[in-house]
């Protein structure tokens, strides 16, 4: 009983891991700045893809490409990864500025 909850949590975690851009075969064996560039990237390609470049969207795709294999996984440099977070921060500021905008002119509208 026990080994079959076991089985059934892994499949659960696995599912999880997926869904958020994770290998789970490779996921206990990668460095964390790759971890969290990986993170970013999934995140990035999927919520604001709108707002990436060509080069921005192709520096991800090759960061996705490379993290689905273990070896390759295992040559990611640093550089790499950041680069890829200092795209999500570019992204981020983008989104911030956007944000405030919006607000501006939804407090601008309310005092009118």
């Amino acid at each position: 009983m026990n080994a079959y909850k076991n089985y059934k949590d892994d499949a659960l975690t696995a599912d999880w891991l997926r869904d958020i851009g994770f290998n789970d075969k490779t996921f206990n064996t990668a460095k964390l700045n790759v971890v969290r560039a990986q993170t970013m990237a999934h995140t990035l390609l999927t919520q604001h893809r709108a707002l990436l470049s060509n080069s921005q969207l192709h520096s991800l795709t090759a960061f996705e490409q490379a993290c689905s294999n273990k070896r390759e996984s295992q040559r990611i440099t640093d550089a790499f990864c950041h680069c890829v977070m200092n795209i999500n921060t570019r992204i981020n500021r983008k989104l911030f500025k956007q944000h405030r905008k919006l607000n501006k002119t939804i407090i601008t509208a309310t005092n009118i």
